[in-house]
């Protein structure tokens, strides 16, 4: 079966190597990691102990670790630290910091299909194993990087008119090979607006291919990538290629600021990984980040415990959640006012309900602006106003790739003067199992109160 993926190669411009200067290396104590069980446990997608595979992979001594493999530094905690490594892969190889235990760490991760996108590095808290990408965006919690790639071949004019959708012909597949690039019978060629390449699914080879100047050029999607990051107390400053400048910035990692292990993530495809190093940072006294969202937004919330929602039958199930009102406790949103239900609840296959008490002067009518994944059935005062669902492939009008912002959706609010109650039934993102949350905001405050 031939895997189609969109906007999935490597485009960036090819860039050399670089490494960090040894001098500054030696001034921070930095510490090399050989991939060798005395330092490092491989894991497999299932939980159980792999193999440590190491090669000489283009110029490296590299761990190669399978499809959705990791590899977990042993007996190490760091809060406050400088770590360096280089990876290849073909999609999205990453790193996790400040483990608490395997479901709850920090985590960023490359998507090496977006090269010079705002979106090619991705930064996630995670919660009880979720991969929240649809609810963390830029620009706080995404950044823009540029990834290597290599040329290995300019195709002969007389060829073009095998660069069309489809099985890769035999013509092709036959100058490639000539270039020591060979494909399989399974081989396909994809074209689109932003990206075009040659992928085979048996042997997990992709070729990216690219006009310029009225020439094709083959660029190879594996090449080795320096990565390295800086975290101190609640910021972590990411460096992709260029070791002296800042590729991206997360001013206030979400998670508790405490020492925490250390991970190298595979993806779908493998990933290789060389040249670990570790510099501990001493402990210093940081002003924390804080940051004060309007105060339209809605920051604390009552929450049920949670439930198997009937497709049919839910309107009932608000009423019978809401008598068990006694039931819910009280959450808050982070600091920008977005809601990740996973800090509080581990099973997304269920459902929850989050409740907030409008307190209005007068009867009117107030703007709710808000965006949610991955389910949302919207009540007021018991009246479905709003019910939608992303169901994994969000909605044409659902915004950029189903990411969540505050102004994707908004419904009217039809207020009565007095006590009104607002409940969001919220469905978790049962088939990928990462984004649960929400976020929202009111237009107008004026002569409203909400808790």
């Amino acid at each position: 079966m031939v895997v189609r993926f969109r906007r999935f190669l490597i485009l960036g411009t090819f860039a050399a190597l670089l490494s960090c200067d040894q001098t500054e290396k030696e001034s921070k104590s930095f510490q090399d990691f050989p991939f060798t069980e005395d330092h490092w446990r491989v894991e497999n997608e299932d939980e159980t102990t792999g193999e440590i595979d190491t090669l000489l992979y283009k110029g490296k001594l590299a761990l190669k670790l399978g499809p959705n493999q990791k590899a977990y530094l042993k007996n190490k905690n760091y809060k406050n630290f400088v770590l360096e490594f280089y990876c290849n892969g073909l999609s999205a190889p990453g790193f996790g910091f400040r483990l608490k235990d395997k479901q709850n760490f920090e985590y960023l991760y490359l998507r090496l299909g977006l090269s010079e996108k705002k979106d090619a590095l991705q930064y996630l808290p995670i919660y009880n194993g979720s991969l929240p990408w649809q609810l963390y965006n830029y620009p706080k919690y995404e950044g823009q990087a540029e990834f290597p790639r290599e040329e290995v071949a300019t195709l002969p004019q007389g060829l073009r008119q095998e660069l069309v959708d489809g099985k890769a012909s035999d013509t092709l597949r036959s100058f490639l090979k000539n270039k020591r690039f060979s494909f399989s019978e399974a081989a396909e060629v994809i074209t689109g607006d932003d990206v075009n390449y040659i992928f085979d699914p048996e042997e997990m080879k992709v070729l990216l291919f690219v006009e310029v100047n009225n020439k094709i050029t083959f660029l190879d999607s594996r090449t080795w990538i320096h990565v390295k990051v800086e975290v101190k107390g609640d910021m972590a400053v990411f460096y992709i290629e260029d070791m002296e400048r800042s590729a991206f910035v997360v001013e206030h990692l979400k998670r508790d600021p405490i020492a925490g292990g250390i991970s190298l993530v595979s993806d779908a495809f493998g990933v290789y990984f060389s040249n670990v190093s570790i510099a501990e940072l001493k402990e210093t006294k940081e002003e924390v980040y804080q940051e004060k969202p309007s105060t339209n937004y809605v920051t604390e919330w009552k929450v049920s415990k949670m439930f198997a929602k009937d497709s049919l039958k839910f309107a009932f199930q608000l009423d019978s959640v809401i008598q068990n009102k006694n039931k819910f406790k009280t959450i808050h949103t982070d600091e920008d006012g977005l809601l990740n239900i996973s800090r509080f609840y581990d099973d997304m296959t269920k459902t929850i309900v989050l409740s907030c008490n409008l307190e209005s002067d007068v009867n009117r009518e107030v703007k709710l602006e808000f965006d949610y994944a991955d389910h949302l059935v919207l009540f007021l005062n018991s009246e479905i106003v709003f019910d939608k669902g992303m169901n994994f492939k969000p909605p044409a009008d659902k915004g950029m790739e189903g990411r969540v912002f505050v102004n994707d959706e908004s419904v009217m609010l039809d207020l009565k003067q007095g006590a009104n109650r607002l409940d969001f039934m919220l469905s978790a993102d049962n088939r990928q199992k990462f984004n649960w949350g929400i976020i929202a905001r009111l237009a107008d405050t004026d002569g409203l109160k909400f808790n």
